[in-house]
């Protein structure tokens, strides 16, 4: 990852959406890597720290809500959004319960409101309430 460059680890195993959150993210100064399964994405992390992780809910083999459990274990305080074409508010409860992840976006999200959510959850320290979570 380039020195000043905020980092940004996005997993997900829809390719469309992939290329259409890499690009807005780059086109804002982000540094860009790319998984397409929450076990790529495991693998990645043990290489690299990300200032940022966007994974999708629904993923076939390991889930993005287990993805992000396993990230705690060895990232407590690690920021993620969580992202999903299914709008289950229970699912994203469980997903954010002092497992670190942030945020949650119901796809399809316009591309301001993404970059917003996203430079906000850069660009601050992880608080004391986290896993109080907001839904966009």
């Amino acid at each position: 990852m380039s020195e000043g460059k905020k980092s940004i680890l996005v997993v997900d195993d829809d390719e469309a959406h992939l290329i259409w959150s890499t690009e807005i993210l780059e086109q804002s100064g982000y540094e860009i890597d790319v998984a397409h399964s929450a076990e790529k994405g495991l693998a990645m992390l043990a290489e690299n720290s990300y200032d940022l992780i966007i994974s999708d809910l629904v993923m076939p083999g390991m889930s993005g809500m287990d993805f992000v459990r396993k990230v705690a274990e060895f990232r407590k305080d690690q920021k993620a959004i969580i992202m999903t074409g299914h709008g289950d508010v229970d699912t994203f409860i469980e997903s954010v319960h002092g497992l670190g992840a942030l945020e949650y976006i119901v796809k399809p999200v316009e591309s301001s409101v993404f970059i917003t959510m996203v430079d906000k959850l850069t660009s601050t320290p992880i608080s004391a309430d986290s896993g109080q979570a907001s839904t966009y």
